[in-house]
């Protein structure tokens, strides 16, 4: 029985279709280089942090380095489902779920420098509640995950959005679900939030070594502190 099953949702990183705010200052081939070293480091200090069974969603096609990653790593395929979000969501829980999985997770590959402690801990909260969600500071979420089929909170989710979280909170409330809520984390979104990874990244990320490699110039990060927003209360 594959419990807890964790799904990673990225986007295959191809210039123009990812980190696009970024550009400016970044060219889209350079976002694209940020994106694909954040999916790496995802997988490579988050996923072995964490015993359960791991599947990367991706939208788009795994080119042979992601396919080698993914060996690499012990991540299984799949494509993403759906038209929207949403959809892509229920359509990976329920084949989670189809695989034996009680316990199903999601997060992306937009935090690369969370704590595997935090994934763990939404883990074990699951056996005791429906639903656990970790909110992200602009809004959204850096993990969702559910014990058993409630895949409805996934409906009409203003997706993008600085309520994304709190919908999905309310929703879930409304269904008469019970939540954990985990402390909020931030996403890799834009060129504060890469700063913030930066100056966190573990050593050999691959994330910090891109951005060596020519990149800290156009981003201006030589002597500038790092920013510190908080999730809003």
């Amino acid at each position: 029985m594959n419990d807890p099953a964790l799904a990673l949702f990225a986007k295959a990183p191809l210039a123009g279709r990812v980190k696009t705010r970024l550009v400016p200052p970044l060219t889209h081939e350079d976002a694209a280089r940020v994106a694909r070293a954040s999916l790496e480091d995802t997988a490579r200090f988050i996923v072995p942090g964490v015993a359960a069974s791991w599947t990367l969603f991706l939208d788009g096609v795994a080119d042979a380095s992601l396919r080698r990653l993914a060996e690499e790593t012990g991540l299984s395929i799949s494509p993403q489902e759906g038209p929207e979000l949403g959809a892509r969501l229920k359509a990976a829980f329920r084949a989670l779920r189809a695989g034996g999985a009680r316990r199903v997770l999601a997060i992306g590959s937009d935090s690369p420098t969370l704590d595997p402690v935090r994934i763990q801990e939404a883990i074990e909260s699951l056996a005791v509640c429906d639903v656990a969600l970790g909110p992200s500071e602009d809004g959204g979420y850096y993990l969702i995950g559910a014990s058993g089929s409630h895949e409805s909170i996934f409906d009409e989710i203003p997706w993008g959005s600085s309520s994304a979280a709190a919908v999905t909170l309310e929703r879930a409330r409304a269904l008469g679900l019970e939540v954990r809520l985990l402390a909020p984390w931030y996403d890799l979104d834009d060129v504060a939030s890469l700063r913030r990874v930066y100056e966190a990244a573990r050593p050999g990320s691959a994330l910090r070594g891109v951005l060596e490699d020519g990149l800290l110039e156009k981003l201006d990060f030589v002597s500038r502190p790092a920013s510190d927003s908080r999730f809003p209360a």
